[in-house]
């Protein structure tokens, strides 16, 4: 690799990482992340989030990667040149040609050259990005680079492929939380006998095993509207019995199983508990209170802390109002597409946001001076304005938090029967479910 290359490669993963590490609230990692040390790997994930989905397992990789994109991507002459540079290599799909044949000869053999000289790949097997909690058909591509790689190298090379499950709070949110999975490898050399009596079959039975492995490792609803049903049954189970990212992520797999089992053996029971849940989630949101409150019925807030932090929290929400607003104005401004929200977020964010702060800051700094105060005033506010801006963020959670309390004390002392019948609909609910002991 070119020295100047792998400098900027790093500069511009840390530069993710922290971006990453700003974009999203929480962000946990678990099983055996890739090293330098299995290479060659092909890295394969679900492709919910765009160009984030890459970044995020590049980040987490510890590894230089390439990456198979989407050759729409490299249409501008610089981006082109760009994207090539920073390791990516053009793919071609029926949408980037328009129907034409598709010519990706000379990109899969760079792919594998690469695998073959020990590098490692990340691809997203289902060819496009949709923002949704669901599996799409696997594309041949993968196998096809994998087992063409171990094939011209004798069957010696030892490529690997590792699926990574990329599990999104909400894909388009700022400040949600994503839970990475890292599975197991799949052994190319394991389809050899398959690929060499028809390469047909043994692209096929790898790309099943693929699809099969990123599978088990996220959400894989059946579509749109049993997604959100899910949804409402997790944060009913989550205020109920709070677990850790990865347990709560089992147990949603479980519950989804249920609910399909269900759908297809009683599809009029399954309709029927479905609005159920709908009519309750609509009914507490017509109240303006939340889930967390009927599961509770106690203060969980601190009004006391909410009061004493005050001070913090108004230059914290007015540090980062601006910044918000314009970013969320242009991300309106240059995006149509909604799966496309959280890349342009994110790269508004990236380029944008600081920007704007460093602006405020400068601003404060030329303040300073006009009233004969020192440059430290632009220093300490800088060094504050993260700090405050958590500050803004608990306070704005915590202090909605605290005005549902209110609501909901005021509904159990005022309305007291339509209280008791909101928590036996719940209570129906989660009997309904019949997963875990509650």
């Amino acid at each position: 690799m070119n020295p100047i290359l792998y400098v900027i490669y790093y500069l511009l993963k840390w530069t993710v990482h922290f971006a990453t590490w700003a974009f999203y609230r929480k962000i946990t990692v678990t099983g055996h992340r890739h090293d330098r040390s299995h290479n060659p790997c092909v890295l394969v994930s679900n492709h919910p989030s765009t160009l984030l989905d890459p970044l995020n397992v590049a980040v987490k990789a510890d590894a230089e990667i390439f990456f198979l994109a989407n050759a729409s991507l490299f249409r501008n002459p610089f981006f082109g040149w760009l994207l090539r540079k920073l390791y990516c290599i053009p793919i071609e799909r029926y949408q980037d040609t328009g129907g034409k044949p598709l010519d990706n000869a000379a990109s899969f053999e760079q792919a594998e050259n690469h695998l073959m000289e020990g590098g490692c790949i990340y691809v997203a097997p289902e060819g496009s990005s949709y923002v949704e909690r669901r599996l799409r058909k696997m594309k041949t591509g993968t196998a096809r680079i994998a087992l063409a790689a171990m094939q011209r190298s004798g069957w010696t090379a030892n490529i690997n492929v590792q699926p990574i499950g990329l599990n999104y709070s909400d894909p388009t949110r700022f400040r949600s939380e994503l839970l990475t999975i890292f599975g197991e490898y799949i052994p190319v050399a394991k389809f050899r006998e398959d690929y060499e009596a028809d390469p047909v079959n043994g692209v096929y039975c790898l790309t099943e095993s693929i699809g099969e492995a990123i599978g088990q490792l996220i959400i894989d609803c059946e579509d749109g509207h049993q997604d959100e049903l899910l949804h409402r049954l997790e944060t009913l189970l989550q205020n109920e019995q709070a677990l850790p990212p990865l347990e709560a992520h089992d147990r949603s797999r479980q519950v989804l199983a249920r609910l399909k089992e269900w759908k297809a053996g009683n599809p009029s029971d399954y309709e029927a508990f479905s609005k159920s849940v709908f009519a309750y989630f609509e009914k507490i949101k017509s109240l303006k209170i939340s889930d967390l409150q009927v599961a509770q019925q106690e203060k969980g807030s601190n009004a006391l802390a909410l009061l004493l932090s005050l001070p913090l929290f108004v230059p914290g929400y007015l540090s980062h109002l601006l910044p918000c607003f314009f970013t969320k104005k242009i991300t309106d401004a240059l995006n149509a597409d909604f799966h496309w929200v959280p890349t342009y977020k994110f790269a508004a964010g990236v380029v944008m946001y600081p920007l704007l702060i460093w602006l405020q800051v400068w601003s404060v700094g030329l303040l300073a001076a006009n009233f004969g105060l020192g440059a430290w005033v632009k220093w300490a506010y800088l060094a504050a304005i993260i700090p405050l801006g958590l500050v803004a963020e608990w306070w704005l959670r915590t202090g909605n938090r605290w005005l549902q309390e209110q609501r909901s004390a005021a509904l159990r002392s005022k309305a007291g029967n339509e209280w008791e019948r909101l928590l036996k609909l719940r209570q129906e609910i989660l009997d309904k479910i019949e997963l875990i002991d509650l």
